[in-house]
């Protein structure tokens, strides 16, 4: 065993180097794509790379002294199939009918490495199956490819490094170790059902990505500062190489001469650069942060200098101070006034030091307090420098949405802005086929692998938007039951009634997996929620007011929040009924109790049905969502704060790409009637 104990010794030993290397390129990958690092990407990430140092040193460890050592056996290639098979039956005694052989038969070498063969790619099959989801045939094939550079790297004596091979290509383990990677892709199967979905940890990183977090803005500094040592290096020696020793003949030119490249370094990467790229160091424009205003306007060239210029202040001017007085003795024409002072900061200079550590450590302190604060979620990361300058570092995604947000129209402006568009080229049918096609895709980025989802949709153009994404989602593979109150055909709101007639007929031409359920049961539908993996709730939209939300859309959001609360409903009695359909009130503990454990996803569209776009008061029952996708600009109910339980995390979707351009129309014609392009549900 110490041929296997040796190389995965090693591999623990080299880990924490070959992670540190990695950490940096690592998070600035994830913070580009993503927002945010997973914990489970990068456990995933972490725990993929130690496997591989430990499979490649398994295969190439122990090394030959000698790099001109000649390993006889390893001389000539095995490549006959099953040889080692072959070679166990010539030389074995053990027998199946005498149960005595058989612990020496699986103790013999040719069973016990073709089995760890098979183990050695049993991880990679697993990774591929779950981190990186890859098919059964990519599997294979990487699985292959692996292997065959084992052994190759074997043959060619880590190609050239060695004289001669001092391992044996052996096609038998080509064989046993692309099955052990087969193993790991079957075995995975089971696994994932309890792990939880990397790429849902990635959506929910996603959603995290849009604030700057401490670990983010720290990374973004560091690349930075690092970026000025250098620039700073390069001046200080091309000053050397230019100047020679006549300019650098006295200690303190020479120190005066470092600072100055230091600080012009400084200066360039942490003032120059961001006020010519409006708000980014180079950094930051890497990560995709921005210094702006608190507002998410603009930062000033001013604030941005004035940032960076109170944080070196609080840091690093003391430090600076001290080297540059600790060199004037050294400087013929210094004053006698500045000697003076050098002596009496060299004199007092370790009180002095001990001054601007104690103060530097209370600042440190007090950043790591508010880090843990903002991490915990309990307040904003604001540095001193920041509420100086009155400027904050934050995320692209999340300047985008905070001025998203200053765009709030009132319902009755939304359905005028909705007719201007629609006037200028982009029919209302266009702007429903965008929405359901967005909704669409949010769903997948939640239910990422083709699963049952279960679309609720009502008898105005919400509903359309409902009838497009079922379309949209069924087309992809996605199995979709569409619950709605009437047959499309008898849908009176247009263009919603063309939208719900399109998509039966593209799925019953296609075959696409979707089933229209016309006016269901509480029993139909209760079997479809304790199937479905997603949710989209599009019954009521933006014209629902009132304190009662009437049948049957009461039954189906009560359904709705009793399986997102309370689980399956099919297996439970709730009030000695076999459906819980008799109450009329969602549960007053439902925020509280919060979701069961394998709740589907739910999406409200527009805005979650029972709640009031315009005022953000909630009727009885109203639906629970997780998330809501309102179309082209905000509505005044969905930021309110007591609205917040129902829509979960409220996402734009601006269907048009110049929103902006028809709000400054209407600003400039003034209020106009307004006209009614997406027809309000009646209730």
């Amino acid at each position: 065993m110490s041929k296997f104990v040796m190389p995965i010794t090693t591999a623990v030993l080299l880990f924490p180097l070959i992670a540190a290397l990695i950490t940096a390129p690592f998070l600035i990958y994830k913070y580009r794509k993503v927002g945010s690092v997973p914990w489970l990407h990068a456990a995933a990430m972490y725990s993929f790379v130690f496997y591989l140092m430990c499979a490649y040193f398994l295969v190439l460890l122990p090394l030959p002294a000698d790099r001109t050592a000649v390993v006889a056996y390893a001389q000539t290639p095995q490549l006959i199939p099953f040889q080692f098979v072959r070679s166990f039956l010539a030389e074995t005694t053990a027998r199946l009918d005498d149960s005595s052989t058989w612990l020496a038969a699986i103790c013999d070498p040719y069973i016990y490495e073709a089995f760890f063969n098979v183990l050695l790619l049993v991880p990679l099959g697993a990774y591929l199956r779950y981190y990186f989801h890859r098919p059964w045939w990519q599997t294979l094939l990487i699985g292959f490819c692996v292997t065959l550079s084992f052994e190759t790297t074997q043959l060619t004596g880590i190609w050239g490094i060695y004289e001669h091979p001092y391992r044996l290509f052996d096609v038998d383990d080509l064989m046993t170790n692309t099955l052990g990677c087969m193993v790991g892709f079957w075995l995975a199967g089971p696994v994932m059902r309890v792990l939880p979905d990397v790429r849902v940890a990635a959506r929910q990183a996603a959603e995290r990505g849009t604030t700057a977090s401490a670990t983010r803005r720290a990374l973004t500094f560091g690349l930075d500062l690092a970026l000025s040592q250098a620039l700073a290096g390069c001046g200080y020696f091309a000053v050397h190489a230019v100047n020679g020793s006549r300019l650098l003949a006295g200690f303190g030119i020479e120190h005066a001469t470092f600072w100055t490249c230091e600080c012009a370094a400084i200066a360039a990467v942490f003032a120059l650069f961001p006020v010519i790229t409006r708000g980014q160091t180079p950094a930051q424009k890497l990560l995709r942060l921005r210094i702006v205003r608190p507002d998410a306007a603009p930062a000033s060239g001013g604030q941005i200098v004035c940032r960076y210029a109170t944080l070196f202040a609080i840091v690093l001017l003391p430090a600076w101070a001290f080297g540059l007085v600790a060199g004037v003795d050294d400087i013929p024409t210094t004053p006698a006034e500045l000697r003076a002072l050098a002596s009496l900061c060299v004199h007092d200079k370790t009180a002095l030091t001990l001054i601007w550590c104690a103060g530097v450590l209370a600042w440190a302190a007090t950043l790591a307090v508010r880090a843990w604060r903002a991490w915990r979620g309990r307040a904003p990361f604001i540095m001193l420098n920041g509420l100086i300058s009155d400027t904050r570092i934050m995320t692209e995604d999340g300047i985008k949405q905070i001025r998203e947000r200053t765009h709030v129209l009132d319902v009755g402006k939304v359905a005028e802005l909705e007719q201007r568009i629609a006037a200028c080229g982009t029919s209302l049918g266009a702007l429903m086929e965008r929405a359901g096609c967005a909704i669409a895709d949010q769903m997948r980025s939640w239910v990422p692998d083709p699963a049952p989802i279960l679309i609720l949709t009502g008898s105005g153009n919400n509903g359309g938007d409902g009838w497009v994404c079922g379309r949209a989602l069924a087309q992809a593979g996605w199995p979709v039951a569409l619950a709605c109150p009437r047959p499309p055909e008898q849908l009176s709101a247009e263009p919603a009634r063309t939208a719900a007639l399109e998509a039966v007929t593209a799925a019953e031409a296609h075959g696409w997996p979707l089933s229209v359920l016309v006016a269901p049961t509480p029993e139909e539908l209760s079997r479809e929620f304790d199937r479905a993996s997603g949710v989209v709730d599009a019954i009521l939209g933006t014209g629902f007011s009132g304190m009662q939300v009437r049948e049957p859309y009461a039954t189906w959001i009560q359904l709705a929040n009793r399986r997102r609360f309370h689980g399956k409903l099919t297996r439970k009695r709730i009030g000695g009924a076999r459906h819980p359909q008799a109450g009329k009130r969602t549960p007053a503990h439902a925020k509280a109790a919060g979701k069961t454990k394998d709740a589907p996803f739910t999406i409200a569209a527009d805005v979650p049905s029972g709640v009031s776009a315009q005022t953000g008061d909630a009727a009885l029952p109203r639906i629970y969502a997780d998330e809501t996708v309102t179309m082209i600009v905000y509505k005044p109910g969905l930021l309110a704060r007591k609205a917040a339980p129902m829509t979960g995390v409220v996402r734009l979707a601006p269907l048009i790409d110049d929103v902006e351009r028809y709000l400054d129309a209407m600003t400039q014609s003034g209020s106009a009637p307004c006209g009614r392009a997406r027809e309000a549900d009646p209730t």
